[in-house]
């Protein structure tokens, strides 16, 4: 069975559920793309993780791309998109930032947006912000209830910044626009001067940097650091736990016996004490607790067994923050491609491209290059051409999902339309990947 059938079963996926229906003749996806009717697509939401000092994935800011027809955004094309991303709801779990312009944001009514975790990042220069009409405004956004975040560009506006950083709760500082040097005296600076505002750094775009931030106190960072590999941890990554449940997840996908599989899963004591456990709980009913580790594979099953290994691959590092937030960012992937899947090809392609989504972070989770992971695994030549080089009839869909994930809207558009997919059907197919990621992650 499938790799993408298992996470379904396993985190009770409401989405389309697979049928693992093999067809009688291949027929590769670009063979499948059919002309579409395309409808103006809809406002396409930037989505930038954010995580905390601990490698916790802490929320998320929400921004606005440019429209295909590259018409400026309304605010109720704005607000559309955060309610149907359901900014809200996520605020209520996590941190949400969301971006508005000065002159967009104030006058209007964003209190249908606020929860525990929201928090308006308002866009403008010193001079705006500090202004006597401004003021106000920003006192406005905190009285409903919202965080209120500003960007700090450079230390020699902080004197004329205080009384709008009087109000804030959040300071972003953009680590890409300028010196370390000067990075660090800014945040030094700010720490002394709002010792109650939280700093966010922007735009990090490596771990070492990361972790600089995490030294200095900052409790949040943002960037797409998230999905290199962390130099710190190289050769780390690959434990002996990893290794077995690698071997194992090769045997599984491969019709291994239950005596082959338990020879592998005693070679990690703490595999073999966690299968067994599983084996020996009160769901499974059993009249006597279990002692061999081929007879507790058997009771679990082929099904059972497949998703947690495949999960647990993600959850027995030394960095368990950040290998969740790994797990939940690579599981959205997977679910948006398995959506782009099935709009135009088969089931089985559709499983396929989960697994692309899915592996598609292999290397970052190990610390290794992603030719050595999978000279170890057994994949489907066409899994493996796409994650090795971007090549083959996925190619295109994994482009595609990185197109949206940077909200890079006519990149996105144009590689759908190449494919056969319906421009407006992107955004909705991230929206729903986004929350079932976030509950399948919470319920494994």
């Amino acid at each position: 069975m499938g790799l993408l059938h298992f996470f379904q079963k396993l985190f009770r996926c409401t989405g389309s559920q697979v049928a693992l229906v093999q067809p009688s003749v291949r027929v590769e996806p670009q063979q499948l793309a059919v002309p579409v009717v395309h409808k103006p697509p809809g406002l396409m939401l930037l989505r930038e993780e954010m995580l905390d000092s601990t490698g916790r994935l802490a929320g998320y800011r929400f921004s606005c791309g440019v429209p295909e027809d590259g018409a400026e955004v309304s605010m109720g094309r704005y607000l559309a998109a955060l309610h149907e991303a359901h900014v809200k709801a996520l605020a209520e779990r996590r941190t949400a930032v969301i971006s508005l312009r000065l002159e967009d944001g104030l006058g209007v009514d964003f209190t249908e947006l606020v929860a525990q975790g929201t928090v308006f990042h308002v866009l403008a220069r010193t001079a705006q912000l500090v202004a006597p009409s401004s003021l106000p405004s920003l006192k406005a956004l905190r009285d409903k209830g919202a965080g209120l975040a500003l960007s700090v560009e450079d230390i020699s506006n902080l004197p004329a910044l205080a009384p709008a950083l009087a109000l804030a709760t959040h300071a972003i500082v953009d680590i890409s626009a300028q010196p370390v040097e000067s990075f660090e005296q800014l945040v030094i600076a700010l720490q002394e001067a709002c010792p109650h505002v939280v700093i966010v750094v922007d735009n990090v775009a490596t771990w070492p940097v990361r972790h600089m931030c995490v030294a200095m106190g900052i409790e949040f960072a943002m960037g797409y650091f998230l999905s290199t590999i962390d130099e710190r941890e190289y050769g780390e990554k690959m434990s002996d736990s990893r290794m077995v449940l690698m071997d194992m997840l090769n045997l599984v996908r491969n019709d291994g016996d239950a005596e082959a599989l338990a020879a592998v899963a005693k070679r990690d004591p703490g595999v073999a004490v966690h299968l067994l456990s599983m084996a020996n709980s009160p769901a499974y009913g059993l009249k006597a607790p279990l002692t061999g580790i081929d007879q507790a594979i058997v009771v679990l099953g082929r099904e059972t067994l497949y998703r947690w290994l495949a999960v647990s691959l993600f959850r027995v590092g030394t960095d368990q923050a950040r290998d969740e937030a790994l797990l939940e960012v690579a599981l959205a992937r997977a679910s948006f491609l398995e959506k782009a899947g099935l709009a135009v090809g088969s089931r089985q392609h559709a499983d396929e491209l989960f697994l692309v989504g899915l592996l598609s972070f292999i290397d970052t989770l190990l610390g290794l290059p992603m030719a050595t992971v999978l000279k170890d695994l057994t994949l489907p030549a066409v899994v493996k051409d796409v994650l090795l080089s971007s090549e083959g009839p996925y190619g295109r869909f994994l482009l595609l999902a990185l197109a949206v994930e940077r909200c890079q809207v006519q990149r996105a558009m144009q590689l759908a339309s190449s494919l056969g997919i319906q421009p407006d059907a992107l955004t909705s197919y991230r929206n729903e990947a986004r929350q079932w990621a976030e509950q399948a992650v919470q319920a494994a």
